[in-house]
C-alpha cells in the first residue's frame, strides 16, 4: 500500500511507473540502479524457489503411488510451464485465466489438507484407516516454538511473496481508486486461508506435522 502511494507523489503529478523510477525519483540514479538490481534478483529468487517447491513436492506426491521422477526433470518441467503465460502475455491483465486456476487450485488443495487431517487425525499416538494403524507415536502441541520463528518468518514471508507485483496489478486495474478495498480483502481472504489450513494441520499431527503436509496423509496398501 505504501508503495503505491509513492507511485502518485511524482512531482507535477502523473503515476510512477514502476519500482526503479520511484528509486530514480528518490535517489535518483544510483536509486534507480540499485532499485533495479534489487528487481533483478528479487525476480530471479522468486522463480527459482518456487521451481525448486514445485519439483520437490511434485516428486513426493508421485512417490508415494510408486511413481519416481528425477526432481531435476521436474524442475525443469515446471520453470518451462511457468514460462509460458509470462512469453504470451503482455500484461498482467491477460494472465486472468491463469490466476484464476491458480486461485482455484490454491482453494481445493487446502479443502482436501483441512478435510484429510479432520478424517485422519493422529490420536492417542495412532492413525487408523480402516482396521489399519499406519501411523505410531505420540504428538505434542506447543503454544509457543521459540525455536521455530525463523522458519516461520521465512514461511510467511514467502507466502506474501506475490505483493512485489501489487503495483503492477493496481496500474493496470481500469478502476484503480477501487484497489485499496479489493487488496485488503484479498490479504484477508489468504490470512483467513493459511490460519485455517495451518491450525487444522497442526490439531491433526502436532509437533510430527512434515512438509510438506501431504506427506502425513495415511497411505493405504
Amino acid at each position: 500500500m505504501i508503495t503505491v502511494k509513492c507511485m502518485y507523489l511524482k512531482p507535477g503529478g502523473g503515476r510512477i511507473p514502476n519500482y526503479h523510477e520511484i528509486g530514480y525519483e528518490a535517489f535518483g540514479k544510483i536509486g534507480y540502479y540499485m532499485i533495479s538490481s534489487f528487481n533483478v534478483v528479487n525476480i530471479i529468487g522468486s522463480i527459482g524457489i518456487y521451481a525448486i517447491l514445485a519439483s520437490n513436492n511434485t516428486a513426493d506426491l508421485f512417490s508415494q503411488v510408486n511413481i519416481h521422477i528425477s526432481p531435476r526433470v521436474l524442475m525443469i518441467a515446471s520453470t518451462a510451464i511457468m514460462c509460458i503465460p509470462a512469453l504470451l502475455a503482455k500484461t498482467l491483465a491477460e494472465t486472468f485465466i491463469v490466476s484464476l486456476i491458480g486461485t482455484a487450485t490454491s482453494v481445493i488443495v487446502t479443502v482436501i489438507i483441512i478435510v484429510m487431517a479432520c478424517l485422519y487425525p493422529i490420536r492417542d499416538g495412532n492413525m487408523k484407516v480402516g482396521d489399519s494403524v499406519t501411523h505410531t507415536g505420540a504428538i505434542s502441541h506447543f503454544g509457543v516454538i521459540p525455536g521455530g520463528f525463523a522458519m516461520a518468518l521465512s514461511s510467511v514471508t514467502f507466502a506474501y511473496l506475490g505483493t512485489t507485483i501489487v503495483p503492477h496489478i493496481e496500474g493496470g486495474m481500469r478502476r484503480p481508486e477501487k484497489f485499496s478495498g479489493i487488496f485488503g480483502s484479498a490479504l484477508a481472504a489468504i490470512a483467513a486461508i493459511y490460519v485455517v489450513m495451518a491450525a487444522t494441520g497442526y490439531w491433526a499431527y502436532g509437533d510430527r506435522t512434515l512438509s510438506p503436509i501431504t506427506l502425513n496423509f495415511p497411505k493405504r496398501k
